[in-house]
């Protein structure tokens, strides 16, 4: 497997496909905020999975499911924003610029707490680096401050709505116990069962290397392979190669070449 190869193929098919899907879309001029949050989406989506390319080391259970947990999430969310583009757009960008209010106003009370003028002058710089980035989407004293979630609906529901509920149960769910490091990850990953008979084989902690899996980098493929196709259903666009249809030609190519002896 020549792994330096793959990545290079792998980087530009994504990323000449992702201009080419988005300069198909149509964008309404009423609607620029809503356009910018798919947008954003989708180019967050194409590069999580070149960074997990890029990061062949990363592929074992240790790693990889940050970068996939993060791209199931994703895909729920646009799935269920393009459900009502403009609504759940504004919903989405409200909460986020409502959790970087919040965050200046802890930075301006740890500005009081504060004794050194080194730190404090670089909290303030941060604070207003911030404040500019939400005054050029809109003006501060209009933004809310929301500490639920951004959705009025969990994930779970999110996905029902959204007709991916098989991702949200088989995929979004068990790589969640990995990136909170919940106990069915932790006691697989960073555990070992002790081998003293006294101690009753109770679990200890243990620093496991976990086996290189390229099947991590397949499924990063099949999450942009989805996020691709809700495009080309919801906007009518045309991409000549599927990520799935560049990944089976590509290793049907590869593995051909390997057999010969030419790799």
């Amino acid at each position: 497997m020549n792994i330096e190869k793959f990545i290079t193929e792998y980087e530009n098919y994504l990323i000449d496909s992702f201009h080419d899907i988005w300069q198909q879309i149509e964008i309404e001029p009423d609607k620029l905020g809503a356009y910018s949050v798919i947008g954003g989406l989708l180019s967050r989506q194409v590069t999580l999975s070149i960074e997990l390319a890029r990061s062949p080391n990363s592929w074992n259970g240790h790693s990889a499911p940050l970068f996939l947990r993060a791209m199931t999430d994703l895909y729920i969310t646009l799935s269920w924003i393009l459900l009502d583009l403009e609504e759940r757009a504004k919903l989405y960008v409200s909460h986020g610029l409502g959790e970087e209010k919040l965050l200046i106003e802890l930075y301006k009370d740890g500005i009081k707490e504060e004794a050194d003028e080194q730190s404090k002058k670089q909290m303030q710089q941060i604070i207003d680096i911030k404040s500019s980035w939400i005054n050029s989407q809109k003006m501060d004293w209009a933004v809310e401050v929301n500490l639920g979630s951004w959705s009025p609906l969990d994930y779970r529901k999110m996905s029902q709505e959204a007709d991916c509920e098989g991702l949200y149960k088989f995929a979004y769910k068990p790589f969640s116990q990995n990136s909170h490091n919940m106990w069915p990850h932790v006691s697989v990953y960073n555990s070992k069962r002790c081998t003293n008979p006294l101690h009753r084989n109770h679990i200890i902690p243990e620093l496991i290397e976990a086996p290189f899996e390229p099947d991590f980098m397949y499924r990063s493929c099949k999450y942009v392979n989805k996020t691709f196709s809700l495009f080309v259903s919801t906007f009518n666009v045309n991409l000549s190669k599927m990520p799935f249809d560049w990944w089976d030609e590509y290793w049907q190519e590869n593995i051909e070449t390997d057999d010969k002896g030419e790799l």
